[in-house]
Protein backbone atom coordinates (compact mmCIF):
# COMPACT_ATOMS: atom_id res chain seq x y z
CA UNK A 1 0.00 0.00 0.00
CA UNK A 2 0.81 3.61 -0.64
CA UNK A 3 1.49 4.47 2.70
CA UNK A 4 4.07 2.18 3.49
CA UNK A 5 6.67 4.14 2.10
CA UNK A 6 5.96 7.12 4.79
CA UNK A 7 4.51 5.76 7.94
CA UNK A 8 3.46 9.39 8.40
CA UNK A 9 1.63 10.50 5.80
CA UNK A 10 -2.33 10.59 6.66
CA UNK A 11 -3.85 7.63 5.00
CA UNK A 12 -6.74 8.56 2.09
CA UNK A 13 -9.71 6.61 1.47
CA UNK A 14 -12.29 6.91 -1.09
CA UNK A 15 -15.80 6.64 -0.10
CA UNK A 16 -18.35 6.28 -3.36
CA UNK A 17 -21.85 6.76 -2.44
CA UNK A 18 -20.47 9.09 0.45
CA UNK A 19 -24.10 10.94 0.28
CA UNK A 20 -26.26 7.69 1.16
CA UNK A 21 -27.15 6.03 4.29
CA UNK A 22 -23.95 4.41 5.58
CA UNK A 23 -21.80 6.56 3.22
CA UNK A 24 -21.97 10.02 5.65
CA UNK A 25 -21.54 7.88 8.68
CA UNK A 26 -18.40 6.35 6.71
CA UNK A 27 -17.16 10.00 5.89
CA UNK A 28 -17.56 10.98 9.79
CA UNK A 29 -16.17 8.34 11.22
CA UNK A 30 -13.38 7.97 8.80
CA UNK A 31 -12.50 11.61 9.29
CA UNK A 32 -12.47 11.05 13.39
CA UNK A 33 -10.12 7.83 12.61
CA UNK A 34 -7.52 10.72 11.27
CA UNK A 35 -8.11 9.90 7.11
CA UNK A 36 -7.73 12.08 4.34
CA UNK A 37 -11.32 11.98 3.24
CA UNK A 38 -12.56 11.29 -0.84
CA UNK A 39 -16.04 11.28 -1.21
CA UNK A 40 -18.07 10.60 -4.65
CA UNK A 41 -21.36 10.84 -5.16
CA UNK A 42 -24.32 12.19 -7.83
CA UNK A 43 -25.53 14.29 -5.27
CA UNK A 44 -23.88 16.50 -2.38
CA UNK A 45 -25.56 15.53 1.10
CA UNK A 46 -26.05 18.34 3.78
CA UNK A 47 -25.67 15.94 6.31
CA UNK A 48 -21.91 15.35 5.21
CA UNK A 49 -19.83 17.39 7.34
CA UNK A 50 -16.95 20.28 6.63
CA UNK A 51 -13.60 19.61 7.12
CA UNK A 52 -10.30 20.50 5.70
CA UNK A 53 -9.69 16.95 5.15
CA UNK A 54 -12.92 16.39 3.48
CA UNK A 55 -13.07 16.65 0.17
CA UNK A 56 -16.21 16.22 -2.42
CA UNK A 57 -16.77 15.31 -5.54
CA UNK A 58 -20.14 15.44 -7.79
CA UNK A 59 -18.95 13.07 -10.06
CA UNK A 60 -20.55 10.06 -12.96
CA UNK A 61 -18.74 7.03 -11.80
CA UNK A 62 -20.48 5.45 -14.66
CA UNK A 63 -18.56 6.99 -17.01
CA UNK A 64 -14.94 5.24 -16.99
CA UNK A 65 -12.42 7.71 -17.49
CA UNK A 66 -13.76 9.49 -14.04
CA UNK A 67 -12.53 6.33 -12.24
CA UNK A 68 -9.47 6.11 -13.77
CA UNK A 69 -9.04 9.99 -12.96
CA UNK A 70 -10.02 9.50 -9.65
CA UNK A 71 -7.48 6.72 -9.31
CA UNK A 72 -4.61 8.78 -10.55
CA UNK A 73 -5.11 11.87 -8.66
CA UNK A 74 -6.00 10.76 -5.83
CA UNK A 75 -4.04 7.30 -4.94
CA UNK A 76 -6.22 6.39 -2.23
CA UNK A 77 -4.76 3.80 0.13
CA UNK A 78 -8.63 2.25 0.22
CA UNK A 79 -11.29 2.59 -1.30
CA UNK A 80 -14.76 1.84 0.79
CA UNK A 81 -17.38 1.16 -1.92
CA UNK A 82 -20.58 1.80 -0.60
CA UNK A 83 -22.31 2.71 -3.97
CA UNK A 84 -25.73 1.47 -4.84
CA UNK A 85 -28.83 1.60 -6.50
CA UNK A 86 -31.86 2.80 -4.42
CA UNK A 87 -35.43 1.73 -4.93
CA UNK A 88 -38.40 -0.31 -4.09
CA UNK A 89 -38.93 -3.96 -5.48
CA UNK A 90 -41.61 -2.49 -7.71
CA UNK A 91 -38.64 -0.41 -9.31
CA UNK A 92 -36.21 -3.24 -9.45
CA UNK A 93 -38.59 -5.43 -11.32
CA UNK A 94 -40.02 -2.94 -13.73
CA UNK A 95 -36.91 -0.95 -14.27
CA UNK A 96 -34.22 -3.19 -13.92
CA UNK A 97 -31.58 -1.80 -15.97
CA UNK A 98 -31.52 0.87 -13.43
CA UNK A 99 -29.70 -1.29 -11.24
CA UNK A 100 -27.79 -3.52 -13.39
CA UNK A 101 -26.19 -1.07 -15.58
CA UNK A 102 -24.72 1.37 -13.53
CA UNK A 103 -23.41 -1.31 -10.79
CA UNK A 104 -22.18 -3.26 -13.39
CA UNK A 105 -20.17 0.09 -14.90
CA UNK A 106 -18.91 1.04 -11.37
CA UNK A 107 -18.34 -1.85 -9.79
CA UNK A 108 -15.98 -3.49 -12.54
CA UNK A 109 -13.82 -0.47 -12.89
CA UNK A 110 -13.28 0.02 -9.33
CA UNK A 111 -12.39 -3.29 -8.92
CA UNK A 112 -10.31 -2.75 -11.82
CA UNK A 113 -8.78 -0.05 -10.41
CA UNK A 114 -7.64 -1.20 -6.65
CA UNK A 115 -6.32 -4.51 -8.60
CA UNK A 116 -4.16 -3.00 -10.87
CA UNK A 117 -3.04 -0.76 -8.05
CA UNK A 118 -3.37 -3.09 -5.08
CA UNK A 119 -5.17 -0.95 -3.03
CA UNK A 120 -7.36 -2.45 -0.39
CA UNK A 121 -10.89 -2.69 -1.10
CA UNK A 122 -13.81 -3.07 0.98
CA UNK A 123 -16.64 -3.87 -1.22
CA UNK A 124 -20.33 -3.57 0.46
CA UNK A 125 -22.65 -6.47 -0.90
CA UNK A 126 -26.69 -6.97 0.53
CA UNK A 127 -28.44 -9.06 2.18
CA UNK A 128 -30.28 -9.34 -1.19
CA UNK A 129 -27.45 -11.48 -2.62
CA UNK A 130 -29.11 -14.62 -0.29
CA UNK A 131 -31.63 -17.25 -1.53
CA UNK A 132 -34.89 -17.43 0.91
CA UNK A 133 -33.47 -18.93 4.20
CA UNK A 134 -34.30 -19.72 7.17
CA UNK A 135 -30.72 -18.15 8.10
CA UNK A 136 -28.11 -16.81 5.38
CA UNK A 137 -24.52 -18.55 5.69
CA UNK A 138 -21.72 -16.71 3.70
CA UNK A 139 -20.33 -19.80 1.72
CA UNK A 140 -23.90 -21.03 0.90
CA UNK A 141 -24.72 -18.04 -1.90
CA UNK A 142 -23.08 -19.63 -4.47
CA UNK A 143 -24.82 -22.59 -4.50
CA UNK A 144 -28.11 -21.16 -4.53
CA UNK A 145 -30.38 -18.13 -6.86
CA UNK A 146 -31.01 -15.48 -5.16
CA UNK A 147 -35.10 -15.41 -4.75
CA UNK A 148 -37.63 -13.42 -8.09
CA UNK A 149 -37.92 -10.70 -5.49
CA UNK A 150 -34.60 -9.63 -5.64
CA UNK A 151 -33.45 -11.00 -8.68
CA UNK A 152 -32.39 -7.84 -10.64
CA UNK A 153 -30.36 -6.10 -7.46
CA UNK A 154 -28.64 -9.33 -6.55
CA UNK A 155 -27.22 -9.45 -9.36
CA UNK A 156 -26.14 -6.09 -9.32
CA UNK A 157 -24.22 -7.46 -5.96
CA UNK A 158 -23.30 -10.98 -7.13
CA UNK A 159 -21.35 -9.45 -9.92
CA UNK A 160 -18.85 -7.55 -8.10
CA UNK A 161 -18.17 -10.70 -5.57
CA UNK A 162 -17.62 -12.58 -8.21
CA UNK A 163 -15.18 -10.28 -10.14
CA UNK A 164 -13.29 -9.94 -6.93
CA UNK A 165 -12.96 -13.54 -7.04
CA UNK A 166 -11.65 -13.54 -10.37
CA UNK A 167 -9.14 -10.80 -10.07
CA UNK A 168 -7.84 -13.09 -6.94
CA UNK A 169 -7.57 -16.21 -9.47
CA UNK A 170 -5.92 -14.49 -12.31
CA UNK A 171 -3.73 -11.70 -10.21
CA UNK A 172 -3.58 -12.83 -6.59
CA UNK A 173 -5.09 -9.92 -5.45
CA UNK A 174 -6.30 -10.20 -2.11
CA UNK A 175 -6.28 -6.81 -0.50
CA UNK A 176 -10.18 -6.78 -0.43
CA UNK A 177 -12.79 -7.51 1.71
CA UNK A 178 -16.61 -8.25 0.89
CA UNK A 179 -19.55 -7.33 3.88
CA UNK A 180 -22.91 -8.64 3.23
CA UNK A 181 -24.93 -6.23 5.93
CA UNK A 182 -28.78 -7.35 6.69
CA UNK A 183 -31.43 -4.23 6.39
CA UNK A 184 -29.85 -0.89 6.83
CA UNK A 185 -31.52 1.75 8.04
CA UNK A 186 -30.65 4.87 10.08
CA UNK A 187 -30.65 8.46 10.43
CA UNK A 188 -29.56 9.39 6.57
CA UNK A 189 -32.68 6.90 5.40
CA UNK A 190 -34.45 7.65 2.31
CA UNK A 191 -38.03 9.02 4.61
CA UNK A 192 -40.01 10.00 1.43
CA UNK A 193 -42.23 7.13 1.71
CA UNK A 194 -40.62 4.91 -0.81
CA UNK A 195 -37.03 3.85 1.48
CA UNK A 196 -36.80 0.92 3.69
CA UNK A 197 -39.53 -0.08 6.09
CA UNK A 198 -38.59 1.44 8.93
CA UNK A 199 -37.81 5.29 7.28
CA UNK A 200 -41.06 4.36 6.18
CA UNK A 201 -42.88 3.70 9.19
CA UNK A 202 -41.01 6.54 10.91
CA UNK A 203 -42.85 8.84 8.68
CA UNK A 204 -45.90 7.04 9.16
CA UNK A 205 -46.14 7.52 12.58
CA UNK A 206 -45.02 11.08 12.61
CA UNK A 207 -47.37 11.94 10.65
CA UNK A 208 -50.47 9.87 11.76
CA UNK A 209 -53.13 11.07 14.56
CA UNK A 210 -54.95 8.19 15.41
CA UNK A 211 -53.98 5.42 13.53
CA UNK A 212 -51.94 3.81 10.81
CA UNK A 213 -52.12 0.77 8.08
CA UNK A 214 -49.49 -2.09 8.12
CA UNK A 215 -49.20 -5.21 5.68
CA UNK A 216 -49.78 -8.53 6.30
CA UNK A 217 -49.88 -9.57 10.15
CA UNK A 218 -46.43 -8.45 11.53
CA UNK A 219 -44.90 -11.60 11.82
CA UNK A 220 -42.19 -11.87 9.61
CA UNK A 221 -38.34 -11.93 11.14
CA UNK A 222 -35.63 -9.37 10.28
CA UNK A 223 -32.22 -8.37 11.03
CA UNK A 224 -31.95 -5.09 11.43
CA UNK A 225 -28.90 -3.23 11.60
CA UNK A 226 -27.95 0.44 12.14
CA UNK A 227 -25.79 2.47 9.48
CA UNK A 228 -23.40 3.59 11.91
CA UNK A 229 -22.79 -0.18 13.06
CA UNK A 230 -22.15 -0.77 9.55
CA UNK A 231 -19.72 1.93 8.74
CA UNK A 232 -17.79 0.66 11.81
CA UNK A 233 -17.35 -3.03 10.78
CA UNK A 234 -16.43 -1.54 7.49
CA UNK A 235 -13.29 0.35 8.69
CA UNK A 236 -12.79 -2.73 11.24
CA UNK A 237 -12.22 -4.61 8.12
CA UNK A 238 -9.86 -2.65 6.82
CA UNK A 239 -7.92 -1.84 9.85
CA UNK A 240 -7.57 -5.60 10.79
CA UNK A 241 -5.97 -6.17 6.72
CA UNK A 242 -9.09 -9.33 6.91
CA UNK A 243 -9.11 -10.87 3.40
CA UNK A 244 -12.54 -12.28 4.36
CA UNK A 245 -16.08 -12.31 3.35
CA UNK A 246 -18.80 -11.94 5.85
CA UNK A 247 -22.29 -11.11 7.05
CA UNK A 248 -23.17 -8.19 9.50
CA UNK A 249 -26.48 -8.88 10.76
CA UNK A 250 -27.61 -7.50 14.63
CA UNK A 251 -27.80 -11.08 16.26
CA UNK A 252 -30.92 -10.31 17.28
CA UNK A 253 -34.56 -11.47 15.78
CA UNK A 254 -36.77 -8.41 15.59
CA UNK A 255 -40.42 -8.81 13.92
CA UNK A 256 -41.51 -6.32 11.94
CA UNK A 257 -44.81 -6.11 14.92
CA UNK A 258 -42.22 -5.07 17.48
CA UNK A 259 -40.33 -2.92 15.54
CA UNK A 260 -43.94 -0.71 14.79
CA UNK A 261 -44.61 -0.92 18.06
CA UNK A 262 -41.36 0.38 19.23
CA UNK A 263 -41.33 3.25 17.36
CA UNK A 264 -44.98 3.95 18.08
CA UNK A 265 -43.81 4.05 21.67
CA UNK A 266 -40.60 6.36 20.87
CA UNK A 267 -42.88 8.62 19.55
CA UNK A 268 -45.39 8.66 22.28
CA UNK A 269 -48.22 8.87 20.26
CA UNK A 270 -51.29 6.82 21.42
CA UNK A 271 -52.26 5.20 18.03
CA UNK A 272 -52.85 1.54 16.76
CA UNK A 273 -51.67 -0.34 13.99
CA UNK A 274 -54.72 -1.97 11.24
CA UNK A 275 -52.58 -4.64 9.84
CA UNK A 276 -53.93 -5.55 5.80
CA UNK A 277 -53.57 -9.04 5.98
CA UNK A 278 -55.13 -8.98 2.52
CA UNK A 279 -51.36 -7.84 1.83
CA UNK A 280 -48.47 -10.21 1.86
CA UNK A 281 -46.40 -10.69 4.15
CA UNK A 282 -43.01 -11.31 2.04
CA UNK A 283 -40.32 -13.71 3.22
CA UNK A 284 -41.61 -14.76 7.16
CA UNK A 285 -37.66 -15.02 8.10
CA UNK A 286 -34.79 -13.26 7.23
CA UNK A 287 -31.84 -13.67 9.79
CA UNK A 288 -28.30 -13.04 8.95
CA UNK A 289 -25.88 -15.97 10.62
CA UNK A 290 -23.36 -14.16 12.44
CA UNK A 291 -21.21 -16.90 13.87
CA UNK A 292 -17.94 -15.88 11.40
CA UNK A 293 -18.47 -12.15 12.39
CA UNK A 294 -18.60 -12.98 16.46
CA UNK A 295 -15.26 -14.79 15.48
CA UNK A 296 -13.73 -11.43 13.93
CA UNK A 297 -15.75 -9.54 16.57
CA UNK A 298 -17.90 -7.68 14.04
CA UNK A 299 -20.84 -7.07 16.39
CA UNK A 300 -23.01 -4.13 16.43
CA UNK A 301 -22.09 -1.66 18.86
CA UNK A 302 -25.68 0.25 19.37
CA UNK A 303 -28.46 -1.13 20.82
CA UNK A 304 -31.73 -1.66 18.39
CA UNK A 305 -34.07 0.47 20.36
CA UNK A 306 -31.44 3.02 21.33
CA UNK A 307 -30.61 3.12 17.53
CA UNK A 308 -34.79 3.30 16.33
CA UNK A 309 -34.89 6.62 19.18
CA UNK A 310 -31.82 8.32 16.84
CA UNK A 311 -34.09 7.68 13.36
CA UNK A 312 -37.01 8.79 14.62
CA UNK A 313 -35.78 11.94 16.41
CA UNK A 314 -33.89 12.58 13.64
CA UNK A 315 -36.79 12.77 11.23
CA UNK A 316 -38.46 14.65 13.92
CA UNK A 317 -35.94 17.19 13.90
CA UNK A 318 -35.05 16.48 17.46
Amino acid sequence: MGNETNANRRKKVIITGCSGLVGIHLVKKSLQKGYDVIGVDLKYSKNLPKSDNFTFYEMDLTIEDNVKNLFFYETPDVVFNTFGVKGSPLRAKNSPVDFLYPSFKINTEIINQCAKNNIWLVFVSSVGVYAPAETFVEDSVWKTLPSEADWFPSWSKRMGEVLLEAYKVQYNYTNWAIIRPANIFGEYDDFSGNGTVIATQCKKIHEATDSIEAWGDGTPIRDFVYAGDVADAIIQLYEMNTHTTVNFGAGEEITIKSMIEELIKISGKDISINWDTTKPNGDMRRQMDTTKQKELVLLPKLGFKEALQKTYNFYCGK
